[in-house]
């Protein structure tokens, strides 16, 4: 079985892929398959899984060296993309996703963009792979997620927030990755 019934090049950002993924559902519940090795996605060598409880929203966050894919397996989720690759014909665009975990979609965030999500039910737990190791939060950018230059429509307006996020960068500044 192949993993991906069809992968869709998101154009507000280059190298951003929503990927529908194949599932299975039957009387029992669901299967699917969150990767495979595959010519279109790099090799990937570290899971992750952040549990949130509504209303918490974790990022922006990023670096120019990891890609990562991206999974909703429990509640759902809003997912928020931001080009920061200097150079980037694309730099500064975002792009928003509903994901959930009915939806069997997986999100591709290439190396240089930050990304961030809002927990939309009582509970998620946000699944994503690794291109590379973490390298520490020292080693990452992290943008304001209301920054107005960016646009990005959250679902709500007073985050929850670890200190990490409250203190922010602004794209005004001129981040680059």
């Amino acid at each position: 079985m192949y993993f991906v019934n069809s992968v869709r090049q998101c154009e507000e950002v280059i190298g951003l892929k929503d990927l529908s993924l194949d599932t299975y559902t039957d009387f029992r519940g669901d299967i699917w398959t969150t990767y495979t090795d595959c010519d279109f996605l790099p090799s990937f060598v570290e899971d992750k899984v952040s549990v949130s409880k509504r209303n918490v929203l974790r990022g922006l966050h990023g670096d120019s060296e990891i890609d990562k894919l991206i999974i909703c397996l429990h509640g759902s989720i809003q997912l928020a993309v931001v080009d920061l690759r200097e150079g980037s014909s694309t730099y500064g665009n975002s792009k928003m996703f509903d994901l959930d975990d009915k939806s069997g979609r997986a999100i591709f965030v290439p190396a240089g963009c930050v990304n961030g999500h809002l927990c939309l039910s009582d509970k998620c737990i946000f699944f994503y792979k690794w291109s590379k190791p973490y390298n520490g939060a020292d080693n990452q950018v992290t943008i304001k997620w209301d920054d107005p230059l960016l646009g990005l429509k959250w679902k709500i307006n007073n985050p929850i927030m670890s200190t990490r996020d409250e203190k922010h960068a602004i794209i005004s500044e001129g981040v680059y990755l």
